[in-house]
This record gives structure tokens, sequence and C-alpha cells, in this order.
């Protein structure tokens, strides 16, 4: 999943890079450019969202979980990965219900390039079905996020 938002993100620079490059020297534009960064973009932050979970590499403020008692710490992860749990399977739900609406109805965007909708709301439900199943993952094992397994200077974990 981060390889491929990081490829998405990549292609997304590159087709701006070369937009604004054409534009630059008179030849014309790519029309389709921006729209398709923009849907590129949507696609790196709900493909990208499970990865980071997985990897523990979302920015998280645990300055007070970090002062409670190891037994303490273990309720808060518990805590937030039941809630992780729930937040995940309510919108996995809306989400999928809304695709399946949008791919009964056909429903289009038509802007320069014609993008059928459910397209892009499929992202949300298989996003949300892979963060559930990491945090049942840890409910069931137990386990905190696996920047435990990130030492000092090994930024090339994520």
């Amino acid at each position: 999943m981060g390889g491929v938002s990081a490829g998405l993100l990549a292609l997304g620079t590159l087709v701006i890079t070369v937009e604004i490059f054409i534009r630059g020297l008179g030849i014309g534009s790519l029309p389709w450019a921006i729209e398709a960064v923009e849907y590129a973009l949507l696609g790196v932050t709900f493909l990208a969202a499970p990865w980071v979970l997985w990897k523990g590499a979302h920015v998280r403020v645990d300055i007070l979980v970090e002062i409670m008692p190891p037994k303490m710490q273990r309720a808060a992860d518990l805590l937030a990965n039941i809630s992780g749990v729930v937040v995940c399977a309510v919108i996995f739900y809306y989400g999928l219900v809304s695709t399946i609406g949008l791919y009964n109805s056909d429903t289009r965007i038509f802007r320069v390039l014609v993008v059928k909708e459910w397209w892009l709301f499929s992202l949300v439900p298989f996003s949300c079905a892979l963060m559930l199943i990491e945090f049942a993952r840890r409910i069931f094992k137990g386990s905190r996020p696996r920047d435990a397994d990130v030492t000092p200077g090994s930024e090339a974990n994520f």
C-alpha cells in the first residue's frame, strides 16, 4: 500500500511538473492533468492510511500515555484499538453502502475526464476494511503499533 501510494504521488508530481514545463514553453497544456492528480491524491490518502497504521507511523501524541503505569498503558492501547475498530466499521459500512448505490446508479463525474463515481468511493470501504483488520489484530495480539520495531537511525523501515 505504501509503495502504491508513493508511486501515485511520484506520478502526480511528474505530471504536474510536465504540465508546468509545457505551459511555460507555450506548447500547450495537459487539460486532464490537474483532475488526474486530484484523483491520485485521493488514492494516496486512502491507500496509505492502512499502511501507515500498520507501521505505526501515524502522528500520535502519547505524552499522557507514556507517564501511565504499564497496566494503564495497555488499557489505553486497548481502548484506542477498540475505538479504531468501531470507527472503521461504521465508515466501512456507510462507504460500502454508498459505493454499491453509486455502482447501481452508474453515476459518473463529468469534467475533463469521465470517471465512474463508485471507482473513487470504493477506496473508502477498502481502506477502512484493512484498518479494521489492523485494529482487530492489535486487540487480539495485545500489541502496540509496529513503531516499537523501529530503532533510532533506522528510518528506512518506513
